[in-house]
């Protein structure tokens, strides 16, 4: 994978969550491309795929993997440079049908992971160079769609939170702001992508693709380096246009409910 080239990465240390596959997994080989030291992060559930031994594995939709996770990075490191806040988790289900187990579980992995382990880390953080924050949100947190309405909570609910992350640490000068993808192609979702037909998927996309992975790296070396120094509480839609189109023309309607039940992952499930 190519990396564009920012100041203040070679050498740093990153964790970067949900980093066995898909978008962490990019986002991971991005940052160590560009000279930065990886930690990264897998679940337990995807331990069969994992083939580095350096990962870390932990289940970060209960408070006891979160602390196995935090505290493994703070044995290994005495100095955080980079965290990227990528886990996340999809559990698609129309209103009638949501259960509280999978509406707890998406909120504890997408919500209440970032929180805890962002907040375990500020120590670290908070050493050598000033600490950057970068949470992987959705175009979802703010266009909605039917059928999905704990992942769209819990991605608004992130989003928020970042942006208060960035007030409270901004003293310690710890940067926060968050990354909100669009349609990205991974193996995991490129069979739904299919199903929908990939041609009527890419006419909603004004940029006329779906986007990869490689679209995202640019935008997390930016965030993630010294030349976005003076850039916190902030937010950058990679989309391809996607989120404007639905607020300008929209799934709305009958399109929308003849869609809801398979409406694609926007970003990634991982």
């Amino acid at each position: 994978m190519s990396s564009p080239t920012f100041p203040g990465l070679e050498g740093a240390t990153a964790l970067v969550t949900g980093s066995s596959r898909g978008i962490g997994a990019g986002i991971a080989d991005a940052l160590q491309a560009a000279g930065a030291r990886v930690l990264r992060h897998g679940s337990p559930a995807h331990a069969s795929q994992v083939q580095d031994d350096s990962m870390i594995l932990a289940d970060l939709s209960t408070e006891q993997g979160i602390g196995e996770l935090t505290a493994a990075v703070h044995a290994r490191i005495e100095q955080l440079d980079i965290l990227v806040n990528n886990a996340g988790v999809e559990l698609p289900a129309p209103l009638t049908a949501m259960d509280g187990a999978s509406l707890r579980q998406t909120f504890d992995v997408n919500v209440v992971a970032p929180i805890l382990i962002t907040g375990s880390l500020v120590p670290l953080l908070r050493q050598g160079r000033p600490g950057t924050v970068i949470n992987v949100t959705s175009i979802h947190d703010s266009v909605p769609y039917a059928g999905n309405v704990a992942y769209v909570a819990s991605k608004a609910a992130l989003d928020a939170a970042g942006r208060t992350m960035a007030l409270e640490l901004a003293a310690s000068g710890i940067r926060v702001n968050s990354i909100a993808p669009g349609a990205i192609e991974t193996d995991i979702n490129r069979d739904v992508i299919e199903e929908m037909g990939r041609d009527r998927f890419e006419s909603w996309i004004p940029l006329g693709r779906v986007g990869a992975i490689d679209d995202l790296v640019g935008a997390v070396l930016f965030l993630a380096s010294d030349a976005s120094r003076y850039v916190t509480g902030s937010r950058i839609l990679i989309d391809g246009g996607y989120s404007q189109a639905l607020l300008r023309y929209g799934l709305t309607g009958e399109e929308v409910a003849r869609n809801s039940a398979r409406e694609p992952p926007a970003d990634r499930r991982s």
